[in-house]
């Protein structure tokens, strides 16, 4: 959604969610050589990251917010990169950094998605080349996530769930749980996941198949998955992406506050955060 303000215009970038994560084994030739083919149901929370554009020179990223010091404003960013691929022309940006860095919530892409889906609309500039989130991070709404990230097919009519996000404020190397996950065998292709019944029905039918070795890597993860689980109300508990961010499910918004406001009273050093998950059916 664009924004009026002191800027020529303010966009955000939506926190994204892989309610399942299915991992199929790298391709071993062609095109998508060493990538992994993907199923997963994705979501989007309502709130991320505020980019804020000026036109003007010399081009410039400035960055603002709680996460500011997780980024440096280099000029080879995804930001960068993909204002290069649109006819925007030079812009100053100042980003205000409200999604942890590394945490599995798509920030980086959700912000080059954000950049697309503003400076190109009619989609001539190629999202999947920036990397395999963006493709989703630009429609910015529920939908299945195939292929390497390039098959993104909405799906509508699934409303929102409420939900409490946890970060234990370590950073996860994405290469290294690939790295790891290749280690061993997998099946060519990955689960389908279900896209019928609610949020919460699809989230319990799937798995994020990069969990476990996350856990492996950054044991935190499990403290944090237990911690969530362990809330009143709590329906699921599971990691997003890459990690290390996990996320809880519950069935109302007082649920899902009382367990931010646990989480936060025990570990006052994770990033705790309610939210509603989805996209808001009756307001298009």
């Amino acid at each position: 959604m664009a924004r009026q303000s002191q800027f020529d215009a303010s966009v955000l970038a939506r926190a994204k969610i892989n309610l399942t994560l299915h991992v199929g084994q790298a391709f071993s030739e062609g095109d998508y050589q060493g990538y992994h083919p993907v199923d997963s149901l994705v979501v989007f929370a309502d709130f991320g990251d505020l980019l804020h554009f000026n036109a003007g020179e010399p081009e410039a990223i400035h960055i603002t917010g709680p996460f500011a010091a997780g980024l440096q404003a280099e000029r080879d960013n995804l930001v960068s990169r993909a204002l290069g691929n649109t006819k925007a022309g030079s812009q100053i940006i100042t980003l205000e950094k409200n999604i942890p860095v590394s945490a599995g919530l798509g920030g980086g892409s959700a912000n080059a998605a954000a950049i697309l889906r503003f400076f190109d609309p009619k989609g001539e500039a190629s999202a999947i080349q920036l990397g395999a989130d963006v493709p989703v991070c630009r429609l910015s709404e529920t939908a299945l996530m195939q292929g390497i990230g390039e098959r993104v097919t909405p799906i509508a009519g699934k409303g929102q769930v409420h939900a409490v996000l946890v970060n234990p404020g370590v950073a996860v190397s994405t290469s290294e749980i690939f790295k790891a996950f290749d280690s061993v065998s997998h099946q060519p292709q990955p689960l389908p996941s279900l896209t019928t019944g609610t949020l919460l029905e699809c989230a319990r039918a799937g798995r994020n198949d990069l969990e476990p070795i996350a856990i492996k890597l950054a044991p935190v993860i499990s403290e944090v998955l237990s911690a969530l689980a362990q809330t009143s109300g709590c329906e699921l508990a599971r990691m997003s992406g890459s990690g290390a961010t996990c996320f809880g499910l519950y069935p109302d918004e007082e649920s899902a506050e009382n367990g931010a406001k646990v989480l936060k009273g025990l570990h006052t050093n994770w990033w705790v955060r309610s939210c509603l998950l989805g996209d808001d059916d009756t307001n298009p």
